[in-house]
């Protein structure tokens, strides 16, 4: 009796083990500017096809798991996230591996495994929609999510993996969308994008800040190791600030629908909670940066998502 009452307990244990592998609350940063692509492309034809809708957002998530999974996974070889012993919820891995939770070959064995169910959705989304536009992009999607902690490459070692998760969740995600439904694939989509994508890869540079002592020390030369604590975090906030930069031109060329400036409310929230005060003296203020700047993303790409459907 006892071992059968264990079992559910036994089984809630190793999901969410795996929930923590592969950092599912952090699929809002993929999935919401799926729907903005989507939506957008409402806006131009009036109409929405929910199967390529479902397949694109399945197809998309797959590969942000993917790419969860191996950059856990290569950090581990690589001894980027043994080396720090003060992560925050939002960096410094799941940190599965390095308790002993899961082994590293089966996160990336499963890491393997979302790759190809992405890439399955792609191909059959490809197969529906004119010329090979669908494959291209999620042939690009995928090559960013190894190439970003992979060896040899390695791009988020060499201070490129932050315009790399710019591109990737911002045009990419963003314009494949547009194409799903359109089978267009034209500057609109691209220019729509661009918030979406400084916005996530704000949301990595303030994470760098937090992991630049020891990011250094594995020598993982981020953008922020490569440029100081200070002049990192400047450039984050430039990224942040530069989301809303653009989205006010968009306004005021109609870029976005009127709705869309709703999508400023987070902003107000950030600057009166973290900017008047001294985040580089203040761990405690960085790791709030940290958050504000994932609901910040999560809020307004949503809002701006929706604005087009008026």
């Amino acid at each position: 009796m006892n071992s059968k009452a264990a079992c559910p307990s036994s089984l809630l244990k190793r999901l969410r083990i795996w929930f923590d592998a592969l950092r599912a609350p952090f699929l809002t940063a993929s999935g919401i500017p799926v729907l903005l692509g989507a939506f957008a492309a409402f806006s131009r034809t009036g109409s929405l096809d929910f199967t390529r809708l479902g397949l694109t957002l399945g197809g998309v998530l797959c590969i942000h798991l993917g790419a969860n999974l191996a950059n856990d996974f290569f950090d581990e070889l690589t001894g980027c996230d043994r080396l720090n012993p003060d992560p925050t919820p939002f960096s410094g891995g799941s940190r599965v591996i390095q308790e002993g939770l899961l082994p590293a070959r089966a996160i990336l064995t499963a890491s393997v495994v979302f790759f190809a169910a992405g890439a399955a959705q792609g191909l059959w989304l490809n197969s529906q929609v004119r010329g090979n536009n669908v494959l291209l992009l999620g042939l690009l999607g995928v090559v960013c999510g190894v190439i970003y902690t992979a060896v040899p490459a390695k791009l988020s070692y060499r201070g490129a993996g932050e315009f790399l998760v710019f591109l990737a969740f911002g045009p990419l995600v963003v314009a494949g969308s547009y194409l799903c439904q359109t089978e267009i694939l034209d500057g609109f989509a691209f220019l729509v994008s661009v918030p979406a994508g400084l916005l996530v890869a704000s949301i990595l540079l303030i994470n760098e800040v937090l992991d630049i002592k020891w990011d250094g020390r594995a020598g993982k030369r981020t953008l922020v190791v490569v440029l100081g604590e200070r002049r990192g975090y400047t450039l984050f906030l430039l990224t942040y600030v530069g989301a809303f930069v653009w989205l006010a031109t968009g306004l005021v060329l109609r870029l976005y629908p009127p709705v869309a400036a709703v999508a400023f409310l987070p902003l107000a929230a950030f600057i009166r909670q973290v900017l008047p005060r001294n985040a580089l003296r203040d761990r405690s203020t960085l790791i709030n940066a940290s958050r504000l700047t994932i609901m910040t993303h999560t809020i307004a790409v949503a809002i701006i998502a929706i604005s087009f459907l008026f």
